[in-house]
């Protein structure tokens, strides 16, 4: 009785969902003639608008901030959703690692690992990266440990706790810089221009540097998080 209802509950949300998407497309197509205009718009006053040298960092982070916003958001409920199913019990962690040579070669590689990440994510106004690509590379710090050293290492040095304070933290910033758009630029997530400075410097941009750090810090700590549960898991199933 159970799996016919699980049978039908899907079913119904793959038609519903199809129904959507149909409805959507049918829409759409009211609007083939809209003029056409808006990537030569960004391209050619993107800077003097944003003072972003990056266009893409501008168009992110300003021109469709909220919808970044949003997509932040599906990380969280990606994490979420896979701490809540694979981490509700306490299993064992490994503390074996790989070999000293291993070990010491990355001991010496992470600070400079570290320091790119920083670099993509304070920089990525002024050249390619920004707070996704620099807090993916944070994220792989996270994992490289716990292949590298052990699970143990970096459960100990970086705990699940540290890690959810961390992606708080940049979902936060991003959100306070938002309501600060509003107070101050009277649009929610609308740039701050009276923080910048002049282009192609690391302190310009208005508040896009800021956004940047924000979710380099929501993302690093949200794909470690998931790394660390997904291993649990394996460890579960090992026992």
């Amino acid at each position: 009785m159970k799996k016919k209802l699980t049978h039908i509950a899907v079913i119904t949300i793959l038609a519903v969902s199809g129904a959507a998407v149909f409805f959507n497309l049918k829409v759409m197509s009211l609007y083939k003639d809209i003029p056409r205009g808006i990537s030569r718009y960004f391209i050619s006053f993107g800077l003097q608008d944003t003072g972003s040298l990056n266009l893409v960092t501008a168009i992110l982070y300003d021109y469709r901030a909220f919808d970044s916003l949003g997509e932040s958001t599906v990380i969280f409920g990606a994490v979420s959703g896979i701490v809540l199913i694979l981490s509700r019990k306490m299993l064992p962690v490994s503390s074996q690692g790989l070999s000293f040579i291993v070990k010491r070669t990355l001991g010496i590689m992470t600070p400079f690992i570290a320091l790119f990440s920083i670099y993509v994510i304070t920089h990525g106004h002024l050249s390619p990266g920004g707070g996704f690509q620099g807090g993916v590379i944070l994220a792989a710090i996270s994992i490289i440990f716990s292949i590298v050293y052990g699970s143990a290492f970096d459960y100990k040095r970086y705990s699940p706790q540290m890690k959810t304070a961390m992606e708080t933290t940049g979902a936060l910033m991003f959100i306070s810089i938002g309501v600060l758009g509003i107070f101050f630029e009277g649009f929610f997530l609308d740039n701050l221009n009276f923080l910048g400075g002049k282009a192609g410097t690391l302190i310009s941009a208005g508040s896009i540097p800021i956004i940047n750090i924000g979710i380099g810090l929501k993302v690093g700590a949200g794909l470690a998080i998931i790394f660390y549960s997904m291993i649990q898991k394996t460890f579960r199933e090992e026992l």
